[in-house]
């Protein structure tokens, strides 16, 4: 433990160290600069009730049913998801985060690591490009802003399974196949009928299963170049 202890205070990321039960045991000085929270006022607190975690689409994420907390628990890292919280101010803050199972003195029993990082300006960014791409669609002239090289026919029938032990789903496709199309939250959407909420559950879910926190990089990993011509 005390090795452990030593590691997460040298982390240059945000690092919460939370026990079997979901309690938080370590909070980092990095955490603390980020959020805004001192680790007397976090640790023996519910790790669900310090981050109040939220999906990009806005849907609970933290909450007792913890779906990260229950992979971990059986020994499986998470390797990258976007999450939204609050520091201690009230300001919404966008970290990008990553789930470590720790072994403990029990076989087959583990604590979890969570290390984050502040991500909220790319997530403006991000947002910025959509509102615009969209503006410009309405008035007919998205045409002149570059969207994702589209992937090939060949590729687009063999869409990846994913980093995790998911495949992606007959909708998570569809999303996926509209995303590397250049299309927004909003037109993907309107071509699937359904809302924007759900939308961005998706493409969280890619995010997930193709260890990827950003649209480009999810398309990347989906669609690798081919073998070049001779």
């Amino acid at each position: 433990m005390v090795q452990i202890t030593e590691m997460v205070a040298r982390i240059a990321d945000g690092a919460m160290l939370v026990d079997e039960t979901g309690m938080v045991r370590m909070w980092n000085r990095a955490a603390e600069r980020l959020l805004g929270f001192r680790a007397d006022e976090v640790v023996g607190r519910p790790c669900r009730d310090v981050l109040c975690g939220r999906t990009l689409g806005g849907s609970e994420l933290c909450s007792p049913a913890c779906e990260i907390g229950k992979r971990l628990a059986a020994g499986t890292g998470v390797r990258n998801y976007d999450m939204q919280t609050r520091a201690k101010s009230g300001r919404v803050v966008w970290v990008n985060i990553s789930s470590i199972p720790v072994p403990t003195r029990k076989a087959g029993r583990f604590m979890r690591l969570h290390l984050f990082r502040d991500i909220s300006r790319q997530m403006k960014v991000l947002q910025l490009a959509e509102d615009l791409h969209g503006m410009l669609s309405a008035t007919g002239h998205a045409g002149s802003m570059p969207a994702p090289a589209r992937p090939t026919p060949q590729a687009s029938a063999n869409l990846p399974v994913g980093r995790g032990t998911s495949p992606l789903t007959k909708r998570e496709q569809d999303v996926l196949r509209l995303m590397a199309a250049g299309s927004t939250t909003k037109e993907i959407a309107d071509a699937l009928f359904i809302s924007m909420v759900t939308v961005r559950n998706h493409i969280q879910h890619i995010f997930e299963k193709l260890g990827a926190h950003t649209r480009l990089q999810a398309l990347a990993l989906a669609f690798p170049p081919g073998p070049s011509p001779a």
